[in-house]
């Protein structure tokens, strides 16, 4: 195995274990917007109507939108740069010997 390829592999899995906390906290508030809540009725008819309380729409934070645009980002930077470093730097070195 050479050098280029551990360091291929070890971005990579350094790429991926940078996204996945990313993508799974994501994940967990589909849940909670889908989740619809059944009004109360009382039959003795001395409730007052009251309307539904709206709830205010809450943007995701901070983290959610910039933490992983940022390292998607880095990690397609560092594999391409990677790559540019094989094909400039080490494959144009070698050649192979004809017998």
């Amino acid at each position: 195995m050479t050098r280029s390829l551990r360091v291929l592999i070890a971005a990579l899995l350094a790429g991926a274990i940078l996204l996945i906390p990313a993508i799974a906290s994501g994940q967990e508030s589909e849940d909670d917007e889908t989740a619809e809540v059944a009004p109360i009725s009382i039959e003795s008819g001395a409730a007052v109507d009251v309307p539904p309380i709206e709830v205010e729409e809450e943007t995701p934070p901070w983290t959610n939108r910039y933490l992983l645009p940022l390292s998607l980002t880095l990690t397609a930077v560092v594999i391409g740069g990677l790559v540019i470093y094989y094909l400039v730097g080490i494959k144009g070195r070698y050649t192979a010997a004809a017998e």
